[in-house]
């Protein structure tokens, strides 16, 4: 996505709720090939922070700053029972514990639920407004081609602890908004959530991306691996050349 910045420059970005860039590709990519795309990016970005996904490495030569980011992924071929082989104990008993509170899984969540409890329960920060009216676009974008669906779980009076929107693509399912309430935190709710994904998607050919963007501990707990992607960042604003 691309804005003005200072002195009505532009500049291309990277949205916070949006993922990874580049050339996707079944065959290990070249150099060359790498080199090509980067140059594809017009000259009138004279300032560029993007996010390019594995496969995209920028040649030392692209003149990048290039800062390496962790996503985590699980395949979910195995049957359930596999994958659960494979959870330590301490996921366990947390998928014990929301057992034992009586949460629930729920789902056919509206786009503003989740917005709002997204809202609600995200720490605060930069552009949370401006993801909260994004968040709604994308969801509602996937519902309406029949790419994602909406999960939650709720206690035994049908209140909200925690809620995700799940998006199907490239042989995918991508988690986009997983958030918690504090008493959901307390009951295991979010494990639960992503248990129930699993449980539910296990056995197809698909990959579970967590869609992260650092060490992430639940991912891990359910077996799942890092995959790195990365930031690269290009500024050729003519004050930065300036020295004082």
């Amino acid at each position: 996505v691309w804005k003005k910045g200072f002195f009505n420059q532009m500049e291309l970005y990277q949205p916070s709720l949006m993922r990874e860039m580049g050339i996707y590709s079944v065959h290990i990519l070249s150099k060359v090939r790498i080199q090509h795309f980067l140059d594809a990016i017009p000259e009138t970005f004279k300032r560029v922070d993007i996010a390019v996904n594995e496969q995209n490495l920028p040649p030392a030569e692209a003149g990048f700053e290039v800062s390496e980011k962790t996503n985590y992924q699980l395949l979910l071929n195995p049957n359930y029972e596999e994958l659960f082989d494979h959870f330590p104990k301490a996921l366990i008993h947390q998928l014990q514990r929301a057992e034992d509170a009586g949460l629930a899984l729920t789902s056919g969540l509206k786009p503003e639920v989740i917005a709002d409890f997204f809202r609600q329960h995200t720490p605060r920060r930069r552009k949370l407004k401006q993801d909260f009216h994004a968040l709604q676009r994308i969801m509602y974008n996937a519902l309406h081609r029949g790419w994602g669906f909406a999960s939650g779980v709720i206690d035994r009076t049908g209140k909200l602890y925690a809620v995700n929107f799940l998006i199907y693509s490239h042989g995918k399912v991508m988690s986009l908004a997983p958030v918690q309430s504090p008493e959901g935190q307390k009951a295991g709710a979010l494990p639960y959530l992503f248990d129930g994904l699993i449980r539910s998607h296990a056995g197809r050919p698909l990959i579970l991306d967590f869609n992260t963007e650092s060490t992430n501990e639940l991912a891990l707990q359910f077996g799942a691996s890092p995959r790195p992607f990365y930031q690269i960042h290009r500024n050729k604003q003519w004050w930065n050349a300036l020295s004082f």
